[in-house]
């Protein structure tokens, strides 16, 4: 007689996104985590789907030049300290965290203090 073999349920899988569902290039995150070790900031993705559809956009100040990601008139970054292109995408450093964004992102005018006086 023989001893059937064991059942390995404990296996999974991750299935892969769907096709509609944009993710960053591997070169991009691999360059948002080391800025990540060695800035010691979190590396935040909600950005990346926001601005691959448009409706988030990095906003520039007419006056100052300073520059923030804009989700809405409540939802905006801290000010870009830096910003990088990794192959199609974008990697921005604000004081707070890391940003990966889609390459598709789009630039705009904003008065900035109008923003941040309704914080």
């Amino acid at each position: 007689m023989s001893t059937p073999a064991p059942n390995n349920s404990a296996t999974s899988s991750v299935a892969a996104p769907a096709a509609q569902d944009p993710v960053p290039n591997a070169t991009c995150l691999t360059q948002a985590a080391k800025f990540a070790i060695q800035h010691d900031k979190p590396i935040q993705l909600d950005y990346y789907v926001a601005t691959h559809s448009g409706s988030a956009f990095l906003g520039e100040d007419a006056k100052t030049k300073e520059k923030v990601l804009v989700k809405s008139k409540d939802e905006f970054t801290s000010l870009i300290q830096k910003l990088y292109k990794v192959e199609n995408d974008f990697i921005v450093i604000t004081e707070n965290s890391i940003y990966v964004l889609s390459g598709k992102l789009n630039k705009r005018k904003v008065d900035l203090a109008a923003l941040q006086a309704d914080e």
